[in-house]
């Protein structure tokens, strides 16, 4: 979930746990508190960095109290009158809230770091989702305006939000048994469904089936159409009116196959790395590519399939000027005798 939803969010959230008329301290923390755990950009050098510990500390239940407690001393410097308890509970909605809300992602939040480094993830609700970040910014707007009804307004924004994942939620049950169907994977296969942008209608089916991936793009809703020969857009001024040609009904998805490379000395020695097992970690559904180079070296790409959609942003502009995303890749290049000459999380796509 993008930081200023977050802020939306955990300012309506804290503003219902309020009973005081126009608290101003629950909007003001709650806001505050909910965008403080995506900070962690800040002391993240390098993508790889990124990869392995965005919604990690700030992001743990474990750390919450004391971030919680931290933002409420802060807090207290403004206001004075406060009981520090209360602002230690707004501070802890804003900071709950964005836990949680991230955990209906499909990136992985780290409840308990550092005791464990393991991702959850719902993958409900799309990173960026406008109708969420509307529910949120209608009711903050309302409490702000009506003030003498803010915590009605507030408690009654909260419940939409809830309403809204928990139909999210459902949707991707649907979504989720509509690709088992449809792809129908081999007994222990990893299987996932995850949202897409603008719609939670519109899903990407990933099957890892061990030896290959299996890719699906559909749409589970009411009007479904998909075309049999999508373009990408060539201008963003395109990119929304094509979004609708790229997800056909779940009865016309096409399954594209990506084979995992075989077993080889040289991915072998890539992935002894250290950097190479981080991504891997964080990698849901990765993909290597293996390919020989001239001088009788090696080079290894890994993708995530989980970032497959050419929509998913960050944009570029290729060399002949066709809109292109920049996906998370790691690359590794081997000497002919495998020593490692480059690697690093790379921003080219695969051909």
């Amino acid at each position: 979930m993008d930081t200023v939803t977050h802020g939306l969010a955990g300012s309506v959230l804290a503003r219902s746990a309020s009973d005081r008329p126009g608290a101003r301290a629950a909007l003001a923390i709650g806001l505050i508190a909910a965008m403080l755990p995506d900070l962690d950009i800040l002391y993240l050098r390098t993508r790889l960095d990124y990869l392995r510990y965005h919604r990690g500390w700030t992001h743990s239940f474990l750390a919450l109290p004391v971030f919680a407690l931290l933002v409420a001393l802060a807090a207290r410097l403004v206001f004075r009158r406060a009981r520090l308890p209360t602002l230690w509970l707004f501070a802890a909605i804003g900071i709950g809230s964005h836990i949680l809300f991230d955990w209906i992602t499909s990136f992985g939040t780290m409840f308990f770091f550092p005791v464990s480094q393991h991702r959850y993830s719902l993958d409900w609700v799309f990173i960026l989702d406008p109708i969420f970040t509307g529910l949120a910014a209608i009711s903050l707007i309302g409490a702000l305006v009506f003030r003498n009804r803010s915590r009605l307004i507030a408690a009654a924004g909260s419940a939409a939000l809830a309403l809204y994942v928990a139909f999210c939620g459902v949707q991707h049950a649907r979504a989720l048994e509509a690709w088992r169907r449809a792809d129908r994977p081999p007994l222990g296969s990893r299987v996932a469904a995850l949202p897409q942008f603008l719609s939670p209608f519109r899903w990407l089916g990933l099957s890892d089936r061990g030896d290959a991936v299996d890719v699906g793009f559909f749409d589970i809703g009411p009007f479904a159409k998909g075309s049999d020969d999508p373009h990408p857009p060539q201008r963003f001024s395109e990119i929304f009116a094509s979004l609708k040609h790229f997800y056909p009904p779940i009865a016309r998805v096409k399954i594209q196959t990506f084979p995992q490379p075989p077993p080889s000395a040289a991915l072998a020695a890539a992935r002894a790395r250290e950097d190479v097992d981080a991504y891997l970690r964080f990698a849901r559904f990765p993909r290597a590519v293996v390919r020989s180079e001239a001088d009788g070296g090696t080079e290894i790409v890994w993708e995530d399939l989980r970032f497959l959609p050419w929509f998913a942003g960050p944009w570029q502009m290729d060399a002949k000027g066709v809109l292109r995303r920049r996906p998370f890749l790691f690359r590794v290049r081997l000497d002919a005798a495998g020593r490692t000459l480059e690697s690093g999380v790379v921003s080219n796509r695969l051909p």
